[in-house]
């Protein structure tokens, strides 16, 4: 009981010369002690840049519950002995889910917003020979 308390949550995603590397790289986090929770369909991709001469290969990743002691352990023996081309092992962020309220402003904004009837003004209209009159007394 101890032990699934110790476990946090990781994801590793990996990129497998062939279908039969991601089995063997399943079988070597069982080894391990992870319980996979999770494992994503696999995609063939083209590589950027050639990997061990290889121009394709297979994505996926598998969500996972692991003690964290053992994932340094892991590390070294991917790196020793390569079970797949590349693998990089993160912690997922956990999103939470907040109920969303739709945008109403405060009554207080409201009135801020909503001109009144006296704060209003009428354009006025002036004639042209009242716009030239007012234009010379700017002007002078």
């Amino acid at each position: 009981m101890e032990e699934l308390k110790d476990k946090k949550a990781y994801e590793i995603s990996f990129v497998a010369a062939a279908e039969e590397d991601v089995k063997t790289l399943a079988e070597a986090l069982k080894g391990f002690g992870a319980e996979i929770t999770f494992e994503s369909p696999l995609s063939k991709i083209s590589l950027a840049y050639p990997i061990e001469k290889k121009e394709e290969a297979y994505f996926g990743y598998f969500h996972l519950s692991f003690q964290p002691e053992e994932i340094v352990k892991l590390e070294k023996q991917f790196r020793v002995q390569p079970v797949v081309l590349r693998f990089l092992i993160i912690t997922p962020p956990f999103v939470k889910a907040r109920e969303r309220r739709p945008y109403s402003p405060s009554p207080r904004r409201k009135a801020a917003f909503t001109p009144s009837t006296t704060e209003r003004k009428q354009p006025s209209h002036l004639s042209n020979e009242a716009l030239e009159k007012q234009l010379k007394e700017i002007m002078q």
